[in-house]
């Protein structure tokens, strides 16, 4: 659950666009104001070669064919690897940096002073306002801490009630899914299983698209009553139109020149549309919270005894309960939504596409939770799995949901790495300039992880756990805007990880086609998670 860290690629990454946009917009959106102090002496930035020295369309073309062909990730981390971590480079003609220096990066992300030279940028606040208004995901400054500083204590760490929703809908999926050895796709199945989880935490009530997938009846909602959650179908409707309209603003759903060239002549009805189905949805399930609420208040003051069933874990109540805005809480549940949806799918399956493959690590796992003998974990039991912890700690190495992010430099300020001809002194990133950065390709140095940093070797974390992790190691980026939620999403993911285990008792790899990248707000499989999967009898329900 990367919140207030969503994946979002930075501005080159969609060149095409980016040259219709280029057209309309200013050459500059910044008015420049003095430099910060700087106690560093600069060198000239280490350009790349351009062969088109005056817009830089042929690194933004080739950029754009390695999106196309889903190499986004492995053909900037080659890329930036042979200019010894840091690149700069034109995009339309404009300064922009490119690094995969650890150093770069946490001066940019969590150096006390530095890190304020650097914001979220007015084109990327501007083009997702639609979706996430002003909400964490897309604000910076007063308005951004005062996102954060509500959000902070719901997001903080799971405890008894976040796992009881996690086992009513785990429950949901050991129902429901097939699990005679037929081929099934867990992603597809974790997409929809952390959207029901993700609206049952922050709204109080489900989406219920997982079992709708499968023709089943849902669970019951948060609220204790004992009635049926959202239809389906509707559930159904709501995530399709939240899918399209993340990847539409993230600007990396039509990736073809043709389908650019319509949408900047004819605009995206589509998107408009799905904005207003994912408004709408959430608009409808505050009103009617906003009513259970009012009622509960009554009923409260007439009888001091009344007791709310559970709403009062749902931040949804939490937030009717401080009165704040309906638009302020819209946008808070949807970026919430996003963060929890999207980044648990994509830690999740990957966790899966690695267990599936490696029957070792998946023997191991099963060996250090049969202590359980097959009951559901308690927080402090989830504590004690070291190798699982480092499982885990290792898909989000090789596999992090926020493989690649960016940020715009808001006042003449440097970077400590990428000036002088070996790239290793400091250079100046003048006020506009993007910067973007791979985490991605951080977590595979070789002088951090060692020489088989691309192997997947849980063990190498055995000696970090006496040690500081490696400072190329950030899964949850860094800084004051670390992920918000890193404890929730490592609990329900160890909890998630037991129960299936404890379940399945065996898990057969399907994948046929090689790991490819699917790029939107995160990262995931783009074959998806295809295994076979067999019930054990051992399994207890909560």
């Amino acid at each position: 659950m990367d919140v207030d860290n969503s994946s979002f690629l930075w501005a080159p990454s969609v060149p095409l666009l980016a040259i219709f946009l280029s057209i309309t917009l200013p050459k500059t959106q910044f008015q420049r104001k003095p430099s910060s102090p700087s106690p560093h002496t600069h060198a000239p930035p280490r350009w790349y070669p351009h062969k088109d020295p005056i817009l830089g369309l042929d690194v933004l073309f080739d950029i754009a064919q390695s999106v196309y062909n889903h190499k986004f990730l492995t053909f900037t981390a080659d890329l930036i690897n042979r200019f010894n971590g840091t690149i700069t480079y034109l995009s339309l003609g404009r300064q922009a940096v490119y690094t995969i220096d650890p150093a770069n990066v946490h001066a940019m992300l969590a150096d006390r002073t530095r890190c304020q030279d650097f914001g979220l940028g007015p084109t990327r606040r501007k083009n997702w306002k639609p979706l996430f208004g002003s909400g964490i995901f897309n604000s910076d400054g007063a308005v951004w801490k005062h996102h954060r500083s509500t959000l902070r204590p719901v997001l903080s760490r799971a405890g008894p009630h976040e796992f009881e929703v996690f086992e009513t809908h785990l429950q949901t999926l050991m129902r429901v899914v097939p699990a005679d050895g037929s081929t099934v796709d867990l992603q597809r199945i974790f997409d929809a299983l952390t959207l029901d989880v993700s609206t049952h935490l922050f709204l109080g009530t489900s989406t219920e698209v997982l079992p709708s997938l499968f023709g089943s009846p849902g669970t019951t909602d948060g609220d204790g009553n004992g009635n049926r959650n959202r239809n389906g179908a509707q559930g159904q409707e709501f995530a399709a139109a939240f899918n399209y309209a993340q990847r539409a603003v993230s600007g990396i759903d039509d990736f073809t020149l043709s389908g650019l060239c319509w949408k900047f002549l004819f605009g995206d009805s589509r998107l408009e549309q799905s904005l207003q189905t994912v408004h709408s949805f959430i608009d409808e399930a505050i009103e009617q919270a906003s009513e259970t609420f009012h009622a509960d208040r009554a009923d409260s003051a007439d009888s001091p005894g009344h007791q709310l069933n559970g709403r009062g874990q749902v931040l949804l109540y939490k937030l009717l309960n401080e009165a704040r805005s309906r638009e302020d809480i819209k946008y808070d549940i949807i970026n919430l939504l996003a963060a929890g949806k999207d980044s648990m799918t994509s830690f999740m399956g990957s966790i899966w596409y690695v267990l599936c493959q490696r029957p070792d690590v998946l023997d191991n796992v099963r060996a250090e939770i049969s202590v359980l003998q097959g009951q559901p974990p308690t927080v402090e039991q989830l504590s004690k799995f070291s190798y699982l912890h480092m499982v885990l700690q290792e898909v989000l190495r090789l596999y992090p949901p926020v493989p690649a992010n960016q940020r715009t430099a808001e006042a003449d300020t440097f970077l400590p790495r990428g000036g002088g001809p070996d790239g290793k002194s400091a250079m100046l990133v003048p006020r506009g300039a993007s910067v973007g950065y791979s985490v991605y390709a951080m977590h595979r140095l070789p002088e951090f992880f060692g020489p088989d940093a691309d192997e997947f070797r849980p063990e190498r974390w055995a000696d970090v756990l006496l040690n500081p992790r490696p400072k190329a190691y950030m899964p949850f980026h860094a800084g004051p805007r670390t992920c918000l939620g890193q404890n929730l999403a490592m609990s329900l993911a160890k909890y998630s990880t037991v129960r299936l285990v404890q379940f399945y008792q065996s898990v057969e790899n399907r994948n046929v086609e090689p790991w490819e990248e699917k790029l939107g707000l995160n990262c995931s499989s783009r074959h998806g998670v295809l295994v076979g999967l067999t019930a054990s009898s051992q399994c207890v329900s909560s």
